[in-house]
This record gives C-alpha cells, sequence and structure tokens, in this order.
C-alpha cells in the first residue's frame, strides 16, 4: 500500500508532539518532585490525596486547639500552685501568732505581710492567659475578683475540640474556688479571700478567737486548691495524651500522602534521560523522513 506524503508528516508530527510531551512530564515530576502534577496523573491517588490533606487540616485545628489549651491549663495550674503557697503561708503565721509568745503589737506587725498576701491573691485570682481571663468562665475579658474577694464572672464553661467528637472542658468554675457554696456556708466556711480577711481582722485586733478560726480555714481552703490542682492536672493529661495520638495519626497520614504524591527520584530521573534520548531520537528520524524547511516549522 502505497503512503502519501501527507501520512509520513502526520506520523513524524504525531511522534514529535508524544515525544515532547513525555519529555516534558518526565521534566515536571523531576523539578517538581511530584507524581501527580494534573488530574489525568493519577485521578483516582488525586483523590486519596485530597481525603489525606482533608484530614491533615482537621488535626492541624485539633492541635491548635490543644495548644491553646495547654497554655490555658498552665496558666491556671500556676495561678492554684501560687494560691496554695500564699494560703499555706497565712496558715503558718495563724499559727505562729496564735502563740502566746507573741503579743498584740507583734500580730499588728504580721497583719501588713497578711494584707500583702490578700493583695497576691486577689491578682493571682485575675491571672490572664493573653487577653483572657481564666476564672471569669464566659466573662473572660473582665477580672474574675474584685479586690475585696467577690467573685464577678459567671458559671460559662470552656470547651475546645481536640479530636473528632471528642471536647475538652479547659476551664475549672471559679465560683467553686473563691466562694464558698451554699453548704459551705452552712458549715461556717467562707470565701477564699475573706479567709484571709478573717485572719487579718485577727491580727489587727488581737483576737485569738478569730486567729484560732482563720487555722482551721485555712486546712479547709488548702484541700479545695488541691482538689482543683488535681482536676486541673487530670485535664492536661487527658489533652496530653490526644495530642500524641493526633501526632501518630498526623504522621501516619503524611507518610501515606508522601507514598501517593512524592515521585522516585532515581526513577524520575531515569524516565527523563530515556524520554529526552527518544524525543532525540525522532526528530533525527523524521529529519531523513522529511525536508528540513517542513521540519523546521514542525518544530
Amino acid at each position: 500500500m502505497r503512503v502519501s506524503e501527507r501520512q509520513k508528516y502526520w506520523v513524524a508530527n504525531r511522534r514529535i508532539e508524544k515525544g515532547r510531551t513525555d519529555n516534558t512530564g518526565a521534566l515536571d515530576i523531576l523539578s517538581t518532585q511530584k507524581r501527580i502534577n494534573k488530574l489525568h496523573d493519577d485521578p483516582i491517588g488525586v483523590v486519596r490525596s485530597l481525603k489525606l490533606k482533608d484530614r491533615l487540616s482537621e488535626i492541624k485545628a485539633f492541635k491548635e486547639n490543644i495548644d491553646y489549651s495547654k497554655g490555658f491549663l498552665d496558666v491556671t495550674e500556676t495561678a492554684i500552685s501560687n494560691l496554695h503557697q500564699r494560703i499555706e503561708r497565712a496558715q503558718e503565721l495563724a499559727i505562729s501568732m496564735a502563740n502566746d509568745t507573741y503579743d498584740g503589737i507583734n500580730r499588728s506587725i504580721t497583719a501588713k505581710e497578711v494584707k500583702e498576701l490578700m493583695n497576691e491573691v486577689s491578682s493571682l485570682a485575675n491571672s490572664k492567659y493573653g487577653a483572657k481571663y481564666v476564672f471569669s468562665g464566659f466573662r473572660s475579658l473582665s477580672p474574675a475578683v474584685d479586690l475585696e474577694g467577690n467573685f464577678l464572672g459567671d458559671d460559662g464553661q470552656i470547651f475546645l475540640q481536640i479530636g473528632e467528637e471528642q471536647y475538652k472542658r479547659i476551664n475549672i468554675p471559679g465560683r467553686e474556688l473563691f466562694e464558698a457554696n451554699p453548704e459551705e456556708r452552712m458549715e461556717g466556711h467562707f470565701n477564699l479571700i475573706d479567709a484571709l480577711g478573717l485572719l487579718l481582722h485577727g491580727l489587727n485586733h488581737d483576737d485569738k478567737e478569730a486567729i484560732y478560726k482563720s487555722i482551721g480555714e485555712f486546712s479547709f481552703q488548702l484541700d479545695k486548691l488541691s482538689s482543683f490542682q488535681a482536676s486541673v492536672g487530670a485535664t492536661w493529661k487527658a489533652i496530653e495524651d490526644a495530642d500524641q495520638k493526633l501526632d501518630y495519626d498526623q504522621l501516619q497520614k503524611t507518610t501515606f500522602l508522601s507514598k501517593i504524591e512524592d515521585a522516585d527520584i532515581y526513577k524520575a530521573t531515569s524516565d527523563f534521560k530515556r524520554t529526552e534520548a527518544v524525543l532525540q531520537s525522532t526528530l533525527l528520524a523524521s529529519n531523513k523522513l522529511l525536508q528540513p524547511s517542513l521540519l523546521n516549522f514542525l518544530q
């Protein structure tokens, strides 16, 4: 069968274009180091890649919440720990000043330190993480207590999502920490800062009965603080466990994504050299088949 000149030109042109396309594709893979650069490279791989990327985006958002939660809880735990130290110091002073070897002058001098402890407790009660007051509930832009020790926040519970269908409360009930509930008041207990006020009154008025009473009240407040401190620690541990699970999931998904998308550099280099050689051979063969002027036009 006779092959027309037009057919020769068409075959040569098609082979040259295929050689260029293959060589360009190989160069794209080599330069980007990605096996998939276009949808038609691997449609199934693209779908799997998109699903993995969506999951990695979710993990990133969860980890951002976890980082915030840890920071919030760290500030909370530090504040409670410092509150515990201040109340312990107040109890030590109360026990010392309850001794008959001290007189009214000694107690009046000690009252100045207790007053300073009250100021420090008020400051710790208004601890902030960033712009948020950690003990104020939903009223996190307002102080938790005033100078008299009155609670100004609310009972809002702040939850953050740290995993799929996993939410964790990151704040503790400030009202329960700083205020005595009705049942506690029935038992004769005070607000946290009022407990210091009881000792301050006893020292300023040389009232040993008030000083004795404050010793027992401080024991109650210390137990309360320890309970909240343990609660914060348990929450932090649960969030840390969730963080470690996300780290593992993130590593797995990143590895799977790499296997789908990333190119084998050795193979990519080999493919580029091969397609380049094929293109050059095709051009050379076409040069013999076609007239130079037409070949130049096709190139």
